[in-house]
């Protein structure tokens, strides 16, 4: 019983390690919601407690809701954004995106309006991550560390919920400030399993044409810590189709 309780310990310490790794990857290193626990770590903690009664009950807050496959989420509407390539003489072409209206409100109605407002114009994809994302939109910041929402104030806000499930090439999410809120910062999933992003991240839309740029992206050279793109990739336009 002391040796498969030690395992349960060793498999969540290390499940806590690759959550911890994903976050420094992503370059935002910010806690949970609040309140709410992984679902999977829900999940291992509860399972340990059935183990040991030394651990005792899971005490935060599970979320309630079921996860959501993106497969069966309704695209209500597109936008599009127009990128060029600095290492490629400015060549580029046209990211169109999928968004998820019905299921995610507030966030979409704050990304289709920078998109419609051409707010994106001039910003760059600032970080990337190979195999695993891209990441732009940082109004008013080329940095990235922080952005502006489309509210009058241009303060962040909190999502919709995290409950869409990163399963899905092309998936394209909020990124999140230390609160948790979020502004005009996204990225785009390149992977088919993000799995590292569940529960952390509110995706709310997907690219239906122009992965291919999305991709052509993952090759671009960057500087290390933050892989920064050494050549800019810069959206020059955006609007709603």
């Amino acid at each position: 019983m002391r040796q498969l309780f030690i395992s349960r310990l060793s498999l969540m310490f290390y499940y806590g390690l690759l959550l911890l790794q994903a976050d420094v990857v992503m370059g935002l290193s910010q806690p949970h919601p609040k309140n709410v626990m992984d679902r999977r770590d829900a999940l291992m903690v509860s399972t340990a407690s059935m183990v040991t009664a030394v651990v005792g009950p899971a005490t935060a807050t599970v979320a309630n809701a079921a996860y959501i496959d993106p497969e069966n989420v309704k695209i209500t509407q597109k936008v599009y954004m127009n990128v060029e390539f600095a290492s490629n003489n400015k060549k580029g072409g046209k990211i169109v995106i999928g968004v998820y209206g019905d299921a995610m409100p507030r966030v979409t109605e704050n990304f289709v309006t920078l998109c419609r407002n051409n707010q994106y114009a001039g910003t760059t994809f600032y970080r990337i991550i190979s195999d695993v994302t891209v990441q732009g939109g940082a109004i008013g910041d080329p940095t990235g560390k922080t952005g502006q929402s489309s509210l009058d104030d241009k303060k962040s806000f909190e999502p919709d919920h995290y409950d869409i499930r990163h399963l899905k090439e092309g998936l394209v999410s909020m990124a999140r400030a230390y609160d948790g809120s979020v502004d005009s910062r996204f990225f785009i999933q390149t992977a088919r399993d993000a799995g590292w992003a569940d529960d952390r991240y509110a995706a709310f839309g997907v690219v239906l044409e122009g992965m291919d740029l999305v991709h052509q992206m993952e090759q671009e050279k960057v500087q290390p810590p933050k892989n920064a793109p050494i050549s800019p990739i810069t959206i020059v336009s955006s609007g709603v189709l």
